[in-house]
């Protein structure tokens, strides 16, 4: 008795389905009918709003190719230009085969406006990139410093740029953090000072020392600037005299340069007997008299 009853019920259940089915594919075919125009006419704005996209992309990827953009910035801008088009030829198509699309957009609206909310930091750094993307503070490859953060340039993302560091560590950067804050692109110009700063004792003979240095600076053959060398005593330290100097040399040698100078001053001062003192402080004790 219970099993016919509830075959019943699901036979009615089933009934009401498929006739929820047929209502709703004759309505489809009704709109289709007194619509066929206006769904041919979305078909073809569509269609027609693909090619547009393709077309403005290629001839936007063109443009920025020729002006050596950057290629990060070369992919992201024609995939906006790209999906704008799309967006735009859907919604009019929509339109156009008579569906009510002020309600979509408002919709859509209303999500954008949630989800913006949601996403404030990352939007930021979204907005962030497309600032370095189109200005080009740096470049894949370049030698920055970020706050306390240095090392080279791997890549550039909507999100963050990644770095990575003299020690081969990877380090990812919120590109509002970037725009915000200062940097230090070294790779900007093809030749770089480098700051030499050598403390010697107050005994030694500064003018022995400065000799020296420059004997180094121009048995260096990767120094540009030997003959007018700009080197001096910066100050009168705490436990030593600080000597100056500012050699130039293209910036793919930087640090071998460096290493090779400082290696070499080092011999030389041995050899010549320039000390490098270490930081040292005098104390004077003062006893009480005892009657």
């Amino acid at each position: 008795m219970f099993s016919w009853i509830y075959n019943l019920v699901i036979a009615a259940d089933v009934h009401e389905d498929v006739a929820h089915s047929l209502f709703t594919i004759d309505r489809i075919k009704e709109f289709a009918i007194e619509n066929a125009s206006g769904i041919l006419l979305g078909i073809f704005i569509f269609v027609i709003g693909r090619f547009i996209g393709k077309f403005a992309r290629d001839i936007a990827s063109r443009m920025m190719n020729h002006a050596n953009y950057d290629k990060a910035a070369n992919s992201f801008i024609c995939q906006i230009i790209y999906y704008s088009i799309i967006i735009i030829a859907g919604v009019s198509a929509l339109s156009a085969a008579g569906f009510p699309t002020t309600s979509l957009i408002t919709a859509f609206g209303a999500v954008g406006l949630a989800v913006g909310l949601a996403l404030q930091n990352n939007l930021s750094n979204l907005a962030s990139g497309l600032l370095i993307l189109i200005f080009r503070p740096f470049h894949a490859g370049d030698w920055v410093s970020i706050n306390d953060i240095a090392g080279t340039v791997s890549r550039i993302t909507l999100m963050n740029t990644v770095i990575v560091t003299k020690q081969n560590s990877t380090v990812f950067i919120p590109n509002s953090i970037i725009t915000s804050n200062r940097l230090t692109n070294s790779s900007y110009t093809a030749e770089q000072y480098i700051q030499f700063i050598f403390g010697i004792a107050y005994e030694n003979d500064h003018h022995e020392a400065i000799r020296l240095i420059k004997e180094v600076m121009k048995e260096e053959p990767s120094v540009l600037n030997p003959d007018h060398l700009e080197i001096g005593i910066k100050e009168f330290g705490d436990n030593s005299v600080n000597i100056v100097a500012y050699p130039l040399v293209h910036m793919s040698e930087y640090w071998p340069v460096y290493y090779r100078i400082m290696s070499a001053v080092k011999d030389k001062f041995d050899a010549h007997g320039i000390s490098i003192p270490y930081p040292q402080r005098d104390i004077h004790m003062h006893y009480p008299n005892k009657e």
